[in-house]
């Protein structure tokens, strides 16, 4: 136990490739509709391979370290507890335990078991070599599918191509239309895992290498796709992990090396800058110039009581005049709102994905509310305070635990460094994203049991 890394039982090389090629799959196509066969197949073969893995760990479960893993079975635990002893709705709820619930349930297997087996991809070893692109391929997937669409979209016509309907972008309801919350998801861990690679590799000083290329032109594409769908979250989820990045670059060791660093910082600034300030210039995101008078609205509750109705009935104007922007004027209220509802309901509605518009409706007859767009608050409102909690502590744990093996020189594990940029960048995308529901949920699990994995077999800051 004194060990650095724990004395790992021999877990077969091709049930790693399985788990890793299931995970690429799955992450690559998650968003995507009508794929739901396959995700359900990659989940399936996941599941069942890791809990091979999770026998071979059996004995490790009964430490400390294996506090995560007991979070998430505690947070089960809690859901299933709920349903049958405190449910608002059974009905409505039973549905929802048996779809997202039971589907969240083999992400988390599946996640526990290959963070297990995966932790033991080493850095410049021959399999590093070999996995660690196949898991990146994953994760840029969604990326490259949208590139993909949004070029055929646009110029596939006028090249006189016939481009199926799976093939294009669709921006309101349609069979293979993507929500822009599908690319906050999924994009933006991929540009926080890229980041993560680029710190690595310029504090080891191996600037000038293909992979920082890759790495660089993955986090162009994905600030490009927040911007093309103007995402206001992904923007600013998106410069607020080149916060951490820059944060990170100077923290450690900056007086030593910091002429190789400085341009890296510069180059962060000025492609984050850019992209901010370009989003900014956008017409339709003159929201930015009247927040704080829209918010002042938006916070008295009382006297404005537009929030209900979602726009049907119109939008106050600020103090300026103007109408109020439905994109802060809405969030800003039902943020309020909702932390009231919290408060008046602290054991949960007992719904991952509507509570708050049930809970709105028993409290305003006449409001036609469904989320509050904050995954936390609307966690909260189906969960309770005791479910929120439980997800937290797993969260903040996990990225506290894990965060020396991701930032530092000492223990670098390529897939921990991975788990931990995608829980830290999706912790904070979490606060203003409708992130509690679906597949969102699913893919939520995924990480925080890959991060409890690869927690049992490393050392912690507290060892």
């Amino acid at each position: 136990m004194n060990d650095r890394i724990m004395s790992p039982p021999n877990i077969p090389g091709w049930m790693v490739w399985v788990q890793c090629i299931c995970f690429s799959v799955l992450y690559a196509i998650w968003a995507l509709p009508e794929t739901i066969l396959i995700r359900h197949i990659c989940l399936i073969i996941g599941a069942l391979l890791s809990l091979w893995t999770i026998y071979q760990y059996r004995h490790s479960f009964f430490q400390w370290r294996a506090i995560p893993v007991w979070l998430i079975v505690a947070l089960f635990a809690w859901a299933t507890f709920h349903l049958f002893f405190l449910a608002n709705d059974f009905a409505a709820q039973y549905a929802e335990y048996s779809s997202i619930w039971k589907r969240s349930f083999l992400c988390g297997v599946f996640g526990l078991g290959f963070g297990l087996s995966a932790f033991g991809i080493r850095l410049n070893s021959h399999q590093s070599r070999a996995l660690w692109p196949l898991i990146y391929c994953g994760l840029v997937s969604p990326i490259i599918v949208y590139l993909l669409k949004y070029f055929l979209t646009r110029y596939g016509a006028s090249l006189g191509w016939n481009i199926p309907d799976y093939l294009k972008l669709y921006y309101s309801s349609a069979p293979y239309y993507i929500p822009k919350t599908a690319y906050v998801c999924f994009c933006l861990p991929a540009l926080a895992i890229s980041l993560g690679n680029l710190l690595r590799n310029i504090k080891s000083e191996a600037i000038i290498n293909f992979a920082n290329l890759i790495y660089l032109i993955t986090v162009i594409a994905v600030l490009y796709i927040f911007y093309k769908e103007n995402i206001k979250n992904g923007i600013v989820y998106g410069v607020l992990t080149f916060v951490f990045f820059i944060f990170f670059l100077i923290s450690n060791d900056f007086k030593k090396s910091w002429k190789r660093r400085l341009p890296a910082i510069g180059v962060a600034i000025l492609v984050g800058g850019i992209f901010l300030n370009q989003h900014i210039k956008l017409r339709t995101n003159d929201s930015w110039r009247t927040l704080l008078a829209d918010a002042r609205v938006a916070l008295d509750v009382q006297t404005y009581s537009h929030w209900k109705h979602i726009g049907t009935e119109g939008y106050p104007n600020n103090e300026g005049g103007s109408t109020v922007s439905f994109t802060n004027y809405d969030r800003i209220a039902w943020g309020k709102v909702g932390l009231g509802l919290i408060y008046q309901n602290p054991m949960g509605y007992g719904l991952i994905e509507g509570s708050f518009g049930k809970l709105a409706k028993k409290n305003w007859s006449d409001s036609k509310l469904t989320q509050s767009h904050s995954g936390w608050i609307d966690f909260a409102l189906g969960m309770g305070i005791i479910g929120v909690l439980l997800l937290s502590f797993e969260w903040i744990f996990l990225i506290l635990s894990l965060r020396k093996g991701a930032v530092s020189d000492n223990i670098y594990n390529p897939f921990m460094l991975m788990v931990w940029w995608a829980l830290i960048s999706l912790f904070f995308a979490w606060i203003t994203t409708e992130l509690s529901q679906k597949i969102y949920f699913d893919s939520l699990i995924l990480w925080l049991s890959m991060g409890a994995g690869c927690h049992i077999r490393v050392k912690s800051p507290w060892d």
